[in-house]
């Protein structure tokens, strides 16, 4: 590859299910990152707890049993899926740290936003 090339990014997912497993992928800075879809829209987390530092999922299960928060596997906090924000748990009041992810009209999920 010359230098004047630049690489294209990969799709982090083809597809992602409204209430599914999350997408794992690697952020652009080498960290450990998770996509989701809820309510429509595409929200992207680096894969750490604030309060441990452990990672959110178990197996690509970030979802709770109603669908309606983000939880850690590890001890339970629970997420708002759209701001990332801690809303039970161990560390109420901190937020995950959010990837820029976005959705393409085809349904696939790309790192970045939109362009």
């Amino acid at each position: 590859m010359s230098i004047t090339e630049q690489q294209q990014p990969l799709p982090i997912a083809p597809a992602l299910a409204e209430g599914g497993l999350a997408a794992l992928f690697t952020a652009p800075d080498g960290a450990k990152a998770f996509a989701v879809r809820w309510q429509g829209e595409v929200y992207g987390y680096l894969n750490q707890c604030p309060h441990a530092g452990g990672p959110l999922d178990f197996e690509g299960q970030v979802l709770e049993s109603s669908g309606r928060f983000l939880m850690c596997a590890r001890h339970g906090a629970i997420f708002e899926p759209d701001t990332g924000k801690c809303v039970g748990g161990p560390c109420r009041g901190a937020r995950l740290t959010p990837v820029a992810v976005h959705a393409k009209a085809d349904g696939s999920v790309w790192p970045g936003a939109a362009g």
